[in-house]
C-alpha cells in the first residue's frame, strides 16, 4: 500500500512539474488571449528597460509564444479590427524593446517572431515603418470615423 501511495505522489509531482514547464498559456478564449497579450505589451512598456537589459528575456519569451504559437489558434475568430490592433501592439512591443532599431530588427528576421510580425504587418499597412508610426502615436490614421459610423472589417 505504501508503494502505491508513493507511486501516486511521484506521478502527481511529475504532472505538476510538466504543467509548470509549458510556458505561457494561450488563454481559454479569444477575448482573454487578446487582453493577456495587450497586458504583456503594456507591462513591458511600463518596465521602461534599456534595450540591452537582460530582464527583457522574460518578456521576449512570452511575446514569442503569443506571436508564434497562440495567435494561430485564435486568428480565425479575430475581426479585421482585432487583427490590426494585435499587430499594432506587436509593433509597439518592438518599438519599446529595440528603440530606434525596431525596423532593423524586423528587417533582419533573425527570429521566427520577427518574420511573422513583419509579414502580418505588411498585410495590413503598406510597410512596417507606417505601422510603427501608428503604433507609437507618431501618425494619425488617415480615415477618421464620424460619430455613429462603424468601422468596416
Amino acid at each position: 500500500m505504501k508503494q502505491i501511495i508513493t507511486l501516486m505522489a511521484a506521478f502527481a509531482a511529475l504532472a505538476l512539474l510538466a504543467g509548470c514547464t509549458q510556458g505561457p498559456g494561450c488563454s481559454d478564449s479569444k477575448d482573454a488571449f487578446l487582453q493577456d497579450y495587450f497586458n504583456l505589451v503594456e507591462e513591458a512598456a511600463a518596465a521602461n528597460l534599456p534595450v540591452s537589459d537582460s530582464r527583457w528575456k522574460k518578456y521576449d519569451e512570452r511575446f514569442r509564444a503569443y506571436v508564434e504559437e497562440c495567435y494561430d489558434l485564435y486568428e480565425p475568430e479575430l475581426s479585421g479590427k482585432e487583427r490590426r490592433r494585435f499587430w499594432a501592439k506587436s509593433m509597439k512591443y518592438y518599438a519599446e524593446r529595440y528603440g530606434g532599431g525596431a525596423l532593423q530588427e524586423l528587417g533582419d528576421k533573425k527570429e521566427k517572431a520577427a518574420g511573422k510580425v513583419k509579414e502580418e504587418v505588411e498585410k495590413i499597412w503598406k510597410d512596417a515603418g507606417e505601422a510603427l508610426d501608428e503604433a507609437t502615436g507618431k501618425s494619425k490614421p488617415i480615415i477618421q470615423l464620424k460619430p455613429g459610423q462603424a468601422e468596416t472589417e
